[in-house]
């Protein structure tokens, strides 16, 4: 019978400690030696990352990874009427590649680290990731933002989905660089609303995205640009990818008193109908209520 170059490998390594038990210790002197995590030079728009981690610290993060990369997420190209009728629609419009759906749950992971009651804080701050605009760019919806110590620029898209998750705050320069106005912090949804938007979602709205909520942005349904509140009513759980492609999914979402409703793009549902969003497992027994009876 053919034996595959994979578990040839395996089946060498378990040779290889059954003859020599004491070479697993000093195998791993050299690799806790050896380990290590770097970001390099940007390229191309995108910072490699490069490293070799101990066994462990892989496993544990392939794990994490490979449990929002589970095939029930796979995307289908057809709608069943009564998974519909529950929110259970998937969206055939990602197409993320494997690679690309771990950089975006990677993003999440780190998003919520630094958010983290016991995480390490700078300068007495949680770590926060700092953007500068000009104001009359943000204004416009033009031009770039610089991420402070990342020398490439990002977009105005990037731009906006940073301020929608994690506020803004106004700093007025004269032309010599001296600060002449020094805003509040502002945009930005506090804990208390956070737990009850996430409580009230269940996690990511998009239906087939399995992103908790404690590893969702809160976004603002009407844009804070445009007046819209930082309020519980106007505010909803997305994942990083979802928050960053709202605008050009297709997906729309809207406030119906207070509860977040969701219409697919017409490519996935022809009817183009609102439905309630939610994954919250009352509000979904809730719906159940509502639709068969007590």
């Amino acid at each position: 019978m053919p034996v595959s170059a994979d578990l040839s490998r395996v089946q060498a390594g378990l040779w290889l400690a059954h003859l020599n038990p004491d070479g697993a210790e000093p195998r791993e002197v050299q690799a806790m030696q050896n380990r290590g995590f770097r970001f390099g030079r940007e390229q191309g728009g995108l910072i490699p990352v490069t490293g070799m981690l101990m066994p462990e610290t892989a496993a544990a993060a392939k794990r994490v990874i490979d449990a929002y990369m589970s095939p029930r997420t796979a995307p289908v190209a057809f709608i069943d009427e009564e998974l519909a009728a529950r929110g259970e629609t998937r969206d055939p419009g990602d197409t993320r590649t494997p690679d690309q759906k771990r950089h975006d749950i990677f993003a999440v992971i780190v998003a919520t680290a630094a958010k983290a009651a016991d995480t390490p804080t700078i300068a007495g701050d949680a770590p926060t990731v700092l953007v500068s605009v000009r104001q009359e760019d943000l204004a416009a919806n033009r031009g770039v933002g610089h991420i402070d110590g990342v020398e490439t620029p990002i977009s105005m898209d990037a731009v906006r989905q940073m301020i929608c998750a994690g506020g803004l705050q106004k700093v007025v320069l004269k032309k010599n660089g001296k600060i002449v106005e020094l805003g509040t912090k502002e945009r930005t949804f506090n804990r208390a609303q956070r737990r009850a938007i996430m409580l009230r979602d269940g996690g990511c709205i998009i239906p087939g995205c399995d992103i908790p909520a404690a590893w969702t942005e809160i976004h603002h349904v009407w844009p804070d640009r445009d007046g819209g509140p930082t309020h519980t009513s106007n505010g909803v759980c997305l994942c990083w990818f979802h928050h960053r492609t709202i605008g050009t999914s297709g997906w729309e979402i809207r406030m119906i008193d207070g509860s977040p409703q969701i219409k697919a793009p017409p490519w996935i549902d022809k009817t183009s109908r609102w439905r309630p969003a939610t994954k919250s497992p009352t509000r979904l027994t809730d719906q159940l209520e509502q639709t068969h009876g007590n």
